[in-house]
């Protein structure tokens, strides 16, 4: 597998991002994962505030707030968030949201570039960037993919040993997100995008359904709830 991060000029809001990635990605192979930095999906869309009406954005964008004295911790249909994801950096001035529906994005852009560069065994990721609980930083995440199927599961499968896993399940949308935006960078590299190469995915032609999108558990079936809701 080899992941190759694309420089590009800075991307505007209200920009069409087909174009931009036609413009900016040359060429795109059968088997490539094309990963998309949620940033100029959410440009693209309009997704945009200002800066005054930070506490209103992130209030509407969650359902429910933890306020803390560093952050406000939000809970969405995405998972554990900081402020729901509202963030000013890399923005020209004011904010920008997560993208509106960032399943239906991949979907879209899909179809779009498997005909424009005439492949058919090609994926999409939205990738993001989250905290994980008691470790410092933070590692790259998918918010929507398309294209392939975004966990892998290993119950029922032998081990070394001959033990049949009962829960190993791997994320493989998260896996990819992470290490495209390790490639990708934080800070002014100015790399949106990024060609996975060889990805180690189960490609599909047909839209995935409600169950294949289920990256993200509710509280109630996560193992960790009984931490942060030991004091509720």
């Amino acid at each position: 597998m080899e992941i190759l991060a694309i420089k590009t000029p800075v991307f505007k809001v209200n920009q069409s991002l087909i174009d931009f990635i036609k413009f900016n990605v040359k060429e795109l192979s059968e088997g490539d994962v094309l990963v998309i930095t949620s940033r100029i999906v959410a440009l693209a869309e309009g997704r945009v505030g200002k800066i005054e009406d930070r506490e209103q954005i992130i209030k509407s964008e969650a359902d429910e707030i933890i306020k803390t004295p560093w952050v406000n911790l939000t809970l969405s249909e995405r998972g554990w968030e900081i402020n729901a994801g509202v963030d000013e950096s890399n923005a020209d001035e004011g904010l920008i949201l997560l993208p509106k529906d960032s399943w239906q994005s991949a979907e879209l852009l899909l179809e779009s570039l498997k005909e424009h560069y005439k492949v058919k065994n090609l994926g999409v990721i939205i990738s993001d960037t989250r905290s994980v609980p008691l470790r410092i930083g933070t590692v790259g995440r998918a918010i929507g993919c398309a294209g392939f199927l975004p966990i892998k599961s290993y119950v029922g499968k032998e081990d070394l040993y001959g033990r049949k896993s009962r829960v190993t399940i791997s994320n493989m949308a998260d896996a990819l997100a992470t290490s495209a935006v390790l490639m990708m960078g934080e800070g002014d590299e100015q790399t949106p995008l990024a060609i996975i190469e060889n990805a180690p995915v189960s490609f599909t032609d047909k839209s995935l359904n409600e169950k294949d999108k289920e990256l993200n558990l509710s509280p109630e079936q996560d193992i960790f709830s009984y931490i942060y809701r030991r004091g509720g």
